[in-house]
């Protein structure tokens, strides 16, 4: 299949890696993949196009995709219709089997550019919300006019998309997003981040890994940490990653509620990321970014950590009570018993690390996802242009 991926973004967020691995890995089965991206308007430390070039995936920066443009702005229309122009050309030229949009600009774009070119690609969207699509007027002109199957993180996701827009179940498919799972190896090599971050030698961490805005409910997570250092004075709370937001759903909490002592501020790891994630005892997660995909927490269960996660969303789909993790009602009291009940009982810690572990290395595979949605891509060949 010829296949091209429309990014309409140029940062390296959730949506992005998971992206990226995937066009890989179906390049790896034999697939022409193109992957179409944003060009950084700016110089910046991090970027798509940074790990594209290090990826060495087929890519093309020839579009603007910029989603950020206001309808006020003067170049707000030409910049949108060269875009358009530019990709109906695009699709005409290459005959594209399969076109997958991942926003709802590029879905916009991409759909007019697909129905004035006039060749029959299929247009796949993948849906990355942590919660379903909103029916509201923009999205249900999006999915009946431009879509002919929709890929969504979550069964709850899936009947709910299939529900508010009216697309048939087998034309939408819950398909897990993977983690390049050779990276993951608890028994790895890793740098002694504990001396580097200030944290003693002996004390247990708790870590955390989030955009720290107000929805991820950290302040809950920093009340259970007063009372689990109530029981546990040598454990450390490690928070990892950024916000403009910091100040009120971090800094100011942890103020009021006197635990700066056992909490430590990672910030945003980038080469040494890994390595940050290994030195973490307990992993808690309470709820998936904007995005949706939930990586951190793949992750953590990846490199064999015991985790808990709060009963919201998509998480219980990821973690099995009692088995790979523990699921909980996150008030600062449920977060707390949890935490307390792993620490007390290290055998526990070990097992569910032990689960999450072999959990992660079942269900994110790479060549799983590429299957399933190689599948996907064939099945919607098979059905043809949704009328």
């Amino acid at each position: 299949m010829k296949i091209l991926h429309l990014f309409s973004n140029w940062k390296w967020t959730g949506p992005a890696d998971p992206t990226l691995a995937l066009c890989k890995e179906l390049e790896k089965r034999g697939h022409d993949v193109t992957f179409a991206y944003r060009k950084p308007p700016l110089l910046v430390e991090d970027s798509i196009e940074k790990r594209v070039r290090q990826a060495g995936v087929k890519a093309t920066d020839q579009f603007r995709l910029d989603h950020s443009l206001k309808f006020f702005r003067p170049s707000f229309l030409p910049t949108h219709l060269r875009d358009i122009s530019d990709l109906t050309r695009y699709l005409r030229q290459e005959e594209f089997d399969i076109l997958n949009v991942h926003h709802s600009h590029g879905h916009l774009l991409g759909g007019i550019a697909a129905r004035r070119s006039g060749v029959p690609v299929i247009v796949i969207r993948t849906d990355h919300k942590r919660d379903p699509l909103t029916p509201g007027l923009g999205n249900r002109f999006l999915i009946s006019q431009f879509t002919d199957g929709m890929i969504t993180f979550s069964e709850t996701a899936r009947r709910e998309d299939a529900e508010h827009f009216g697309l048939p179940l087998e034309r939408v498919r819950k398909i897990s997003p993977a983690l390049d799972l050779s990276r993951y190896d608890p028994n790895g090599k890793f740098k002694e981040m504990k001396a580097l971050l200030g944290i003693g030698p002996k004390d247990i961490v708790i870590g955390m890994i989030a955009r720290f805005q107000k929805y991820r409910r950290t302040a809950v997570f920093l009340e259970a940490a007063k009372k689990i250092a109530g029981e546990f004075p040598n454990v450390k709370v490690l928070l990892v990653g950024r916000s403009s937001q910091m100040e009120h759903s971090v800094i100011q909490p942890m103020k009021q509620l006197g635990v700066e002592k056992w909490v430590v501020l990672g910030g945003y790891r980038i080469e040494d990321y890994l390595d940050t994630l290994a030195c973490m005892d307990l992993f808690v997660f309470l709820m998936a970014g904007s995005d949706g995909t939930a990586r951190a927490l793949r992750e953590a269960m990846a490199m064999g950590k015991p985790v808990i996660v709060a009963n919201r969303g998509m998480l219980p789909e990821l973690v099995k009570d009692g088995i790979s993790g523990l699921v909980v009602n996150d008030t600062s009291e449920g977060l707390a018993e949890a935490a307390l009940r792993l620490l007390h009982h290290p055998e526990m810690r070990e097992a569910l690390g032990k689960a999450a572990y072999q959990r992660a290395h079942e269900e994110f595979r790479l060549d799983r996802q590429a299957e399933a949605v190689e599948e996907f891509y064939q099945e919607m060949i098979r059905l043809g242009k949704r009328k």
